[in-house]
């Protein structure tokens, strides 16, 4: 076995992908995607497209397929987490841009000075975070191009690069008030489509951070509502997945985890995860205790999975226990195989060690904190809402993801400080000219229309063919009247609005609703809208009827 299954190089259970006539390996694809496939389908790999042949064990024999236009194979499994100097550099560029959109006299401070940044940041880690859409908007211009111009200057960028960087930035800081950092942090909550909200936690400390913080906050959120939720991570964010029965003050999440029993609490969460069983069958396959080939040929990997299984059910019987019969948290039990899993997990494919060195600054006040409830996600939130299935922390596939109910919203130009979320001019005409009443075709269908837009001007009047003649109409069968308001402005009005209309324009001697040539004609208001309006409510009454 030494020798026919000796290697570190774990399986990842790739198809090797064989050109016919010539049996020669060109390439690999995933496992899935490989059983997913049939005779005659074609894919691309590299840079030449290839039909499908047959599908045997471990192998997918193809032939060339002429340039015919072809499916892109994928693959699926962990990717590679962002370095520690990396994530550095990301969130100390995000701290510069914050300091040039934000006012002040240390808006030019350089991007090397991180020291000072990290002192300004500690300081001020319990103040009130200010409102960026409140600043005032003839200045953002300029602070746009300032930041454009140093990432040209002193980074190197053509101007559409730093453009698009500023601009992105900038959205963001008009949606949270801050730019997620290293020394700041920020949580957003808001809901989706089917009802429920997402939980977002902003956080650039890669991917092996996040992971860790992810798991074990899923898992608290599990024990605290009795509810398994769906959740992500990449190098930037969190996200948690949370239906309409959860409840919960915001700002309360921070407290969840504390440093002295949070690993634990992660080492919990880890064995439900996926991460937990492929880790393991790379360990046992290194240790020889899983053949790599059985009889001369190589195990299939499905074969490789249940005898995987089979081993860990021998060494570790309450990781593959029935959960009713499970009563607390799962002992670990000491077998080799089972420590260095949990710490390839905990120190390879995650970093606890930096997580909870980043718990315990968070318990001593040294990063900033900073929770938001908004009405759509922010521009920041697009990256995790639309994560890819190596980022995912539970098993559920990408259709069943509760992330795919989310609307992203478009956000208005930084440099605006009107609302965030402005419509499209033609958007918002294809509305008005559904709500508009459509042609009127009798007398009742008029009188039904004005009584529903509360009133109509003399003008609207004109424009729509053939109310002229029915508005004549209903002032003869004394149903409406009309307004004068001003010299040349008059509003047709139903008899239903006359005392509303004759409160909100009543002059100083003017005390009924027919006396005075204001109403043409002079009309009573029916039986049942007799009763006298106050201004006050008269006028909130006009400006919230319909049209």
């Amino acid at each position: 076995m030494a020798v026919t299954s000796g290697g570190t190089i774990p399986d990842t259970a790739d198809y090797a992908v064989v050109l016919e006539p010539q049996a020669v390996n060109i390439g690999t694809v995933n496992e899935d995607f490989a059983v997913e496939s049939l005779a005659g389908d074609v894919f691309q790999l590299g840079n030449a497209s290839y039909r499908i042949l047959r599908i045997e064990s471990g192998r997918v024999r193809v032939e060339d397929a002429q340039g015919q236009p072809p499916n892109i194979p994928f693959w699926l499994g962990e990717a590679p987490g962002r370095s520690d100097e990396l994530s550095f550099g990301v969130a100390r560029l995000r701290e510069q841009i914050a300091r040039l959109l934000a006012s002040g006299d240390d808006a030019t401070t350089p991007l090397d000075n991180a020291q000072a940044s990290d002192t300004a940041s500690k300081a001020t880690a319990s103040e009130h975070v200010p409102d960026a859409t409140a600043e005032a908007p003839n200045t953002m211009p300029a602070r746009l191009e300032r930041a454009i111009d140093w990432l040209i200057a002193e980074l190197g960028l053509d101007e559409a690069a730093a453009r698009q960087i500023v601009d992105y930035l900038a959205r963001a800081r008009a949606a949270l008030g801050v730019l997620p950092t290293q020394d700041t942090l920020v949580m957003e909550r808001f809901f989706d489509e089917s009802g429920g909200t997402q939980l977002v936690v902003h956080a650039p400390f890669g991917s092996r951070v996040n992971r860790a913080w992810g798991l074990a906050l899923r898992k608290r959120f599990c024990r605290q509502f009795n509810f398994e939720l769906q959740a992500a991570a990449t190098e930037d964010a969190i996200v948690l997945s949370l239906t309409g029965s959860h409840s919960f003050v915001l700002d309360e999440v921070w407290r969840y985890l504390h440093s002295n029993s949070a690993e634990r609490l992660l080492i919990q969460a880890l064995l439900d995860a996926p991460l937990f069983g492929v880790r393991w069958r790379w360990n046992a396959t290194t240790a020889l205790g899983l053949p790599r080939y059985t009889g001369g040929r190589k195990t299939a990997p499905q074969l490789q999975r249940m005898r995987s299984e089979d081993l860990l059910t021998s060494v570790f019987p309450e990781q593959a226990a029935c959960l009713e019969n499970v009563v607390g948290e799962r002992e670990l039990p000491h077998h080799p195989l089972v420590d260095q899993t949990v710490d390839d997990c905990l120190h390879d494919a995650m970093d606890s060690e930096r997580w909870l060195a980043l718990l315990r600054r968070m318990e001593n006040g040294d990063v900033r904190l900073v929770a938001r409830d908004l009405p759509a996600p922010s521009p920041l939130a697009a990256e995790i809402l639309n994560a890819k299935p190596y980022a995912y922390l539970d098993d559920a596939p990408i259709e069943e993801r509760r992330t795919q109910a989310v609307l992203n919203r478009r956000w208005t130009d930084p440099a605006s400080a009107d609302d965030p979320g402005a419509l499209d001019a033609d958007a918002i005409a294809s509305v008005r000219d559904e709500a508009w009443p459509q042609r009127a075709r009798s007398i009742d269908e008029m009188h039904e229309a004005l009584t529903g837009l509360a009133c109509i001007t003399e003008a609207e009047a004109q424009h729509n063919e053939g109310w002229p003649e029915w508005l004549a109409s209903l002032a003869q069968s004394g149903r409406a009247t009309r307004l004068e308001i001003a010299a040349d402005s008059a509003l047709w009005l139903p008899a239903e609005r006359l005392t509303c209309f004759d409160a909100l324009y009543r002059s100083g001697n003017s005390g009924t609703t027919n006396s005075g040539p204001r109403f043409t004609p002079p009309l009573t208001a029916p039986k049942g809208y007799t009763d006298e309006w106050s201004a006050p409510t008269t006028r909130c009454s006009t400006y919230c009827a319909p049209g």
